[in-house]
């Protein structure tokens, strides 16, 4: 039994975020109807083996009365709606959601287009490759020590060509934020009767997607940028094959000084975060890279993980496919696909152990349940309206009342717990002080309450359990093994408290030879082919926000909370969730990541790469570059004239002959999308991102004015924000002793440092 049993959703979803959303829903257990046009899917691809999965399937000419008639009706009769078109579409079709609620009040309806309806792009075709040039996505394909870099300078001033990414990342996030606002919209629908509007534009998620990246102190001082840590790197072996060790603790930093026989480095403070100079940062990596290039990276990798070190060889995604941990791990799935035959693809991105997903069909060939669905719906009547309920408060979540213990590290597991105070949860962020800085900090734990809390003493694990017995959700993605060994695992806490949802993320799963192994984003990423399909194999390259495995697993075990409280409210008990950067990093590649009989390995990758077709890519004008995309070359000829076979060169030489602005403006005239590529920064200020609540500009302690993201107006009805702005780690530890009744303890405490208070 899923926690979506019962839920029916009708997906009208085209190209990727729509049917990737239908894909996430049908996993976790709702009945999903796909209606397609009559000649199928718009988007012919493989991946429709994975995105469709689970879904029953009709073909609906939305032209004609007799098919639209039956649309409505399938409207009529769901709990959730999908669309993914331009704003309008949906409503000139007589589908939209002011006539869709009128008739089903209940009704939550998901829409997901490019751009939003107050943005001036909102009707230009919203192709992935035009929403990622309007935030950033095309950077060289730089060294990793180089991203920052990269980041800090304009579009112009940057070293190499913009490279062309493969994966839709805006997709992927539009289709993992989309979920969690119906999942929300749900758990508010349970207490009011009432349904709403979940708007999520790619444009909008993919400014979520590039996290800390976006943190900025105003006003912004352009600079080359600091470097990265060397610690955190990848570097060459002696068969030409990379690795990427992500030591970003100093004592893992610690213990690799050792391992190559450099002392000197940790009594020097070398294996700190911070590097004293660029001097001695230069010192560390010529080091490494010398080290690194004596062997080769298997044994490289092999070294790392007797020592209990996170690193990871840069794998391509095949060699991901054939990898022990993707093969003996819970990260795929085998089903046997009508069209590709045996096929081995993502599975469901979280898991949840008292109402588990379950893929249970392949994917339809179109219409392929037309008798069936045209026969229900003769025999069933719409959804009945609700009787009406108490007023929505203006200022309420949908989980206002639910409170949080967030105990997460370093970035996915704070970034859930962002995500559920942003959605009105009561969060109280625990941080350990023993373990140094509390990365990112700002970022990702705003809206929360800060205690830094050491629970392996005694003290500390009474306040931790005191704080439990009020929480309904615990967060934690601890190394493997940690939270048992401090006594703080699920079966302890489950004991106690039956009803507690209980969040464990991981890096590589729950099962496998790699499930008990340290990991981070980037040993994630290049494990399982994300930096090899961005910059190539002969320099793999971390994606240009980096982290996206991080922030993605956030949103995903999110998802998996929000999921749980809505089955807690059914059945009264708790559960575990359980999520994992490998679950994450396949969702964002099930583009390409499925396997089977007649598979191809032939995706666009590399510095080189500009896109994917001469029609759906990237090319150069006086001034700068732009992102193109059409359906098909011939919809240039109102601007080249008779493109013939060498469309591709006239185009060149067109945009040569132009600026950026100049050219945009001719293409998007005649139907096409085209979008300058805009630096990030310029990005975050416009007034439209500000205004939408995507870029927050704040007041923060001791900093002045910071930049952020922020989560954007997802729910029509429910308030989504931002919070209070993140305070100094540590300052809210007396009022939340004072809710457990031990605001006296405090001082006793800080004395015996068990609690530390910021530092004034």
């Amino acid at each position: 039994m899923g926690a979506l049993d019962n839920i029916r959703v009708v997906d009208f979803g085209h190209y990727v975020a729509g049917p990737v959303t239908g894909m996430l829903l049908a996993d976790q257990g709702a009945e999903v109807i796909k209606i397609d046009p009559p000649d199928g899917p718009r988007f012919k691809a493989e991946a429709n083996a994975t995105w469709n999965r689970g879904k029953r399937s009709i073909t609906l000419d939305l032209k004609r009365s007799e098919e639209l008639t039956i649309a409505r009706a399938l409207i009529d009769r769901a709990d959730v709606v999908i669309e993914n078109f331009r704003p309008g579409v949906m409503d000139r079709l007589g589908l939209g959601e002011t006539e869709a609620r009128a008739v089903n009040p209940g009704l939550i309806y998901a829409s997901m287009p490019a751009f939003g309806v107050e943005d001036a792009r909102a009707n230009m075709p919203g192709w992935e490759g035009v929403v990622l040039a309007a935030v950033d996505g095309f950077r060289p394909a730089v060294e990793y020590r180089e991203m920052v870099q990269q980041l800090h300078r304009k579009p112009v001033d940057r070293d190499g060509n913009p490279t062309f990414t493969a994966e839709p990342i805006a997709s992927m996030f539009a289709a993992l934020l989309s979920s969690v606002g119906i999942a929300a919209a749900l758990t508010v629908r349970d207490k009011t009767g009432r349904g709403q509007r979940v708007e999520v534009p790619l444009f909008d998620a993919l400014v979520q997607a590039t996290g800390v990246y976006s943190m900025a102190q105003l006003p912004f001082k352009p600079t080359h940028g600091a470097a990265m840590n060397p610690w955190d790197h990848q570097y060459r072996c002696s068969d030409g094959r990379w690795i990427h060790i992500a030591c970003n603790q100093p004592s893992h930093a610690e213990k690799l000084a050792e391992i190559i026989d450099r002392p000197e480095f940790i009594e020097r403070g070398l294996t700190e975060r911070r590097l004293p100079n660029t001097a001695a940062h230069h010192e560390v990596i010529l080091a490494l890279t010398l080290e690194f290039a004596s062997n080769t990276a298997d044994l490289w990798e092999l070294k790392l993980i007797e020592h209990g070190l996170p690193g990871a060889v840069c794998r391509s995604g095949e060699e991901w496919l054939a990898h022990p941990q993707a093969t003996e791990g819970d990260l795929f799935i085998d089903l046997d696909d009508i069209e590709l035959g045996s096929t081995r693809q993502p599975a469901p991105l979280v898991q949840l152990s008292d109402s588990p997903s379950e893929v249970t069909t392949p994917a339809p060939q179109p219409d392929q349940h037309r008798t069936s669905i045209l026969s229900e719906l003769a025999g069933s009547p719409p959804l009945p309206k609700p009787a009406p309920s108490a007023p929505i408060s203006p200022v309420a979540g949908p989980l206002d009342g639910v409170q949080v213990l967030d105990i997460g590290t370093m970035l996915s597991g704070p970034s859930c717990g962002r995500t559920l105070a942003e959605l009105g949860a009561d969060v109280i962020k625990i941080d350990d002080p023993t373990r140094g800085g509390v990365l990112f900090h700002h970022d990702i734990n705003r809206g929360k309450r800060s205690m830094l809390l050491d629970f392996d003493t005694d003290d500390g694990f009474d306040v931790f359990w005191d704080l439990v017995e009020q929480a309904d959700v615990v967060v934690e993605n601890l190394p493997p093994g940690e939270a048992e060994r401090l006594g703080i695992g699920y079966n302890a806490l489950k004991e106690e408290k039956p009803d507690i949802i209980y969040v464990s993320i991981s890096a590589y799963g729950t099962t496998g030879p790699w499930a008990e192994l340290d990991g981070q984003s980037e040993t994630v990423e290049a494990l399982t082919g994300l930096q090899v399909r961005f910059g190539g194999t002969e320099q793999p390259a971390v994606w240009p926000y980096g982290l996206i495995s991080d922030y993605g697993t956030g949103y995903a075990a999110a998802l998996g909370t929000v999921l749980a409280l809505l089955d807690r409210n059914v059945t009264g008990e708790g559960q575990q969730v359980t999520a994992a950067l490998a679950n994450t990093a396949g969702l964002l590649q099930s583009m390409f990541l499925i396997d089977h009989g007649d598979k191809e390995w032939s995706e666009p990758s590399g510095p080189m790469a500009l896109g994917f077709s001469g029609h759906q890519s990237l090319y150069e004008c006086e001034d700068g570059w732009l992102y193109f995309g059409a359906n098909d070359p011939k919809q240039l000829e109102p601007v080249l004239g008779d493109i013939g076979t060498d469309y591709e060169n006239k185009l060149v030489e067109w945009c040569e002959q132009r600026s950026t602005a100049d050219a945009v403006e001719h293409l998007v005239k005649h139907g096409m999308g085209a979008q300058e590529l805009t630096w990030l920064h310029e990005t975050m200020m416009d007034p439209i991102v500000v205004r939408r609540g995507l870029s927050v500009i704040r007041e923060h302690d001791g900093i002045g004015l910071l930049r952020t993201t922020g989560p954007g107006p997802w729910l029509s009805r429910s308030m989504v924000n931002a919070g209070r702005p993140a305070s100094s780690p540590g300052a809210d530890a007396e009022s939340v002793l004072a809710e457990i009744n031990r605001a006296d303890e405090l001082d006793r405490m800080v004395q015996a440092g068990v609690i530390v208070l910021p530092a004034t």
